[in-house]
């Protein structure tokens, strides 16, 4: 074959990668690429003419709905080292961090995306407007003559405190939003609004003596509140649903814009030349998720991001009502990118992606300052592709906060373990029986409610094992508990190390006579801290109080896929055992 041959088909197959006239890219074949066209010619930015193709494809559907069958719980396959090589790039600033770091886009991993040139192009543009047109009316690239970086918020708006975490991207690591504290109490935000006599709106670190607190926002939300009645201020009911989602869509709208401030001072370098794509998460407890109050969450949501995305927040509450009537009314026609993620889906989300994650029957307690969030689910994975299938999901006014409130304290905000563990102590032994008994209730509730659905024989069928069947848990006595494979019950929140809180939760295996009702022991443990997540400072056993905010900082469509609980009916109810005796008739002889 001649030179010149050669040669034309090399510049066909440049035509191919890059767009030139003669590229005909058939968006259903793959290309495979050298590693070296794909990486960007420096560590902090990448030309606007040469954006690297995709490796991922951004996602078409919904990945939270619908109900699918119990697959094979087969083991991710494993990468090899050049496909991991491929994938990478140094991409992040040089601070001392990991260099070697993974693309941008969305949703499941690919090779390579479908088609070259102009097709990949087009692709990267849609990606970009998708991320980057998200109401915040940020610059483009082409107009600033920057890139882009895509930073992910993730909000735990919790009862009593809100936690936040960030992710960049294109990195592919999580860090800690401290707001400049360097404990981890500090470092949460109070879920409180405060209102001063004429109608002005702080956050509690800056509320001025003698304001009106609302507190508990998220369960005023849900529709049930907790706590006193709410007066009226400056002509407003603070107690109506209308104060309500104004007061939380103000509050949010305080999150996002002080996470914002604060991302922009302390990483600088993350930012510079770069132009930042805002995306964020919040979450609801699963209970919440799976009914009608989610839509009050969203329209929440939505609204607190006009907000942001017009820097205009209301100053009153009479404004702030007036304003949250005015923009709810907008919603469809604007383009949030502000979502609602089931609070424990990402509070298990360091475990369940994971790769010593082993599929099976889950339970998890969030023990938080207002509240107890229980679920309990099940975990599959076939071939890396996972997904949470929630059962059960019960939320209750039983966190630390409440505990120390019916004990009598004054100051039911500011209790952390050691005075809790006091409270407790001389506390009333009525009082503390009643509220070890309600904790019991919920347990059980999360408990049974998710067996019932699942259908096994949880003492017998390996509901968190690779095997089939347990092996020798029968004795001559019958089942023998300490053979049995123990149900795992994952603890988190502020309250996990509470000794009280743990002895609640055990107990409920022996006082609601669970062994009995075909339930394997309880062994307590606590998700650990995952490798991309910088705690910013703060202990790596403070991680408890962050774990939702770390899941919530992943992109929304990343996780793995969740079933709720109104998806999954009871199962039939498994045949009763009986003990065969056999018929004298029939073994007279063994007997004679």
């Amino acid at each position: 074959m001649m030179f010149g041959d050669w040669r034309q088909r090399l510049l066909a197959f440049r035509d191919r990668l890059f767009g030139g006239p003669s590229a005909a890219a058939d968006p259903l074949d793959e290309v495979e690429v050298p590693a070296e066209e794909v990486a960007p010619p420096g560590p902090t930015e990448l030309p606007p003419e040469r954006l690297p193709l995709p490796t991922k494809v951004p996602p078409t559907v919904s990945r939270t709905s619908g109900q699918i069958p119990d697959r094979p719980n087969d083991p991710a396959p494993k990468k090899s080292k050049a496909t991991r090589k491929e994938k990478t790039v140094d991409s992040r600033p040089n601070d001392g961090r990991k260099a070697a770091q993974k693309l941008a886009p969305v949703a499941r991993v690919k090779r390579l995306v479908v088609g070259a040139g102009r097709t990949a192009k087009r692709l990267v543009a849609e990606h970009n407007e998708k991320r980057g047109g998200d109401g915040l009316r940020q610059p483009s690239p082409r107009s600033t003559g920057r890139d882009q970086v895509f930073l992910n918020l993730g909000i735990d708006f919790g009862t009593s405190f809100t936690k936040v975490c960030f992710r960049d991207v294109g990195t592919e690591d999580s860090f800690l939003v401290t707001f400049d504290a360097t404990s981890a109490h500090d470092a949460m935000l109070p879920s409180i609004v405060a209102v001063d006599k004429t109608g002005t709106l702080y956050t509690a670190d800056q509320a001025p003596r003698g304001a009106v607190l609302v507190p508990y926002l998220k369960m005023r939300l849900a529709g049930s509140p907790i706590g006193e009645d709410l007066p009226v201020v400056d002509g407003v009911d603070l107690g109506s649903g209308e104060a309500t989602c104004a007061l939380a869509s103000w509050f949010l709208a305080k999150v996002l814009s002080r996470s914002q401030e604060w991302i922009r001072k302390h990483e600088r370098d993350r930012l510079r030349n770069r132009v930042p794509v805002w995306s964020a998460n919040i979450g609801v407890p699963v209970e919440h998720y799976d009914s009608k109050a989610i839509d009050t969450f969203r329209r929440v949501l939505g609204t607190s991001w006009i907000w942001v995305a017009n820097a205009r927040l209301p100053k009153t509450v009479g404004e702030a009502v007036t304003a949250y009537l005015r923009d709810v009314d907008r919603l469809e026609g604007e383009v949030s990118d502000f979502h609602a993620v089931p609070e424990i889906a990402a509070a298990v989300q360091s475990f369940v992606m994971s790769r010593g994650a082993v599929a099976g029957i889950y339970v998890y307690f969030d023990i938080g300052g207002g509240t107890v969030d229980g679920v309990a689910f099940k975990f599959l994975n076939r071939h890396g592709e996972r997904r949470v299938n929630f059962y059960s999901g019960k939320v209750s006014p039983l966190g630390i906060s409440a505990l120390a409130s019916a004990l009598g304290s004054g100051s039911p905000r500011d209790i952390d373990e050691k005075i809790l563990k006091r409270l407790v102590s001389n506390g009333s032994v009525e009082v503390l029986a009643d509220f070890q008994h309600r904790v019991r209730q919920l347990v059980g509730k999360v408990v049974m409610t998710a067996k019932q659905k699942d259908g096994r024989n949880w003492q017998e069928d390996a509901i968190q094992d690779h095997q089939n069947t347990r092996k020798n848990i029968r004795s001559l006595g019958g089942l023998d508990r300490t053979r049995m494979t123990p149900l795992v019950v994952f603890l988190g929140g502020g309250g996990a190390p509470s000794a009280w809180y743990q002895t609640a939760i055990s107990s409920t295996y022996d006082k609601f006579g669970h062994f009995g009702a075909g339930v394997p022991p309880y062994q307590l443990l606590e998700v650990a801290a995952p490798r991309d997540l910088d705690m910013t400072g703060l202990a790596s056993s403070d991680f408890r109080r962050f774990a939702i905010s770390y899941g919530l900082s992943i992109p929304f469509g990343e996780g793995p896929e969740v079933g709720l609980p109104s998806q999954f009916a009871d199962a039939e109810p498994l045949p009763v055992r009986q003990n065969r005796v056999a018929d004298y008739l029939d073994s007279k002889d063994a007997y004679d």
